[in-house]
């Protein structure tokens, strides 16, 4: 999810044509997270308010066959964009990505989509210029590194780069026990252990 919210924070216009593919089942992959964190009773109201904004988004997209170099010319599709990068849809990312991680583990970008069946349309793209995606292997370093950083932001902390890669490290291993039912206190300290084998002083409440 937050990688998907970096990749057009900065807008659309400088993406290649070869990452267009990439990009678009990114926005699926966030659109998804969206779907199993609304089964959450503490994510399903932030997953409630993001999940029409990734709609918009895709739906506008699809009606561009994707073509990021049309957005600029397109009034609703720079409208779905801005609401992409407002700090409210940042906020409710890091908190449907603290579900994911907690779910499964990983982030919502860097896991398999739920089973959950979505109900927009998957649109077939005819752009022969697409490559295919690289094959090689994922740098463990630089995802950890990005857990920790979507989690720190999420709970407000500043954290040097070895905290956040050892925080992120020790997420892989955190699974959301608490179960639909749960408050947001057993939710959030599931998150403790990770900060105590990382001796990083926060103290989550």
């Amino acid at each position: 999810m937050a990688d998907f919210l970096a990749s057009v924070q900065d807008g659309v216009a400088a993406i290649p044509d070869s990452q267009y593919a990439q990009v678009r089942m990114s926005a699926f992959d966030a659109y998804d997270a969206t779907v199993a964190a609304m089964e959450n009773e503490v994510t399903k109201s932030a997953a409630s308010l993001l999940q029409p904004k990734l709609q918009v988004f895709i739906q506008q997209m699809d009606s561009l066959s994707w073509d990021f170099s049309a957005v600029a010319d397109t009034a609703d599709a720079v409208t779905a964009l801005s609401a992409l990068n407002e700090e409210a849809t940042l906020r409710e990312a890091n908190e449907v990505d603290i579900y994911m991680i907690t779910r499964c583990g990983v982030a919502s970008t860097l896991q398999e989509s739920p089973s959950n069946e979505v109900t927009l349309p998957s649109p077939q793209i005819g752009q022969p210029n697409d490559t295919l995606p690289t094959t090689n292997e994922p740098d463990e370093k630089s995802e950890a590194a990005a857990l920790g950083f979507t989690v720190a932001t999420a709970f407000g902390l500043t954290l040097t780069e070895s905290e956040m890669t050892c925080l992120g490290t020790a997420l892989t291993g955190v699974y959301d026990a608490s179960g639909a039912g749960a408050n947001s206190d057993q939710y959030t300290k599931q998150f403790q252990s990770a900060f105590d084998n990382c001796n990083i002083d926060f103290v989550v409440s």
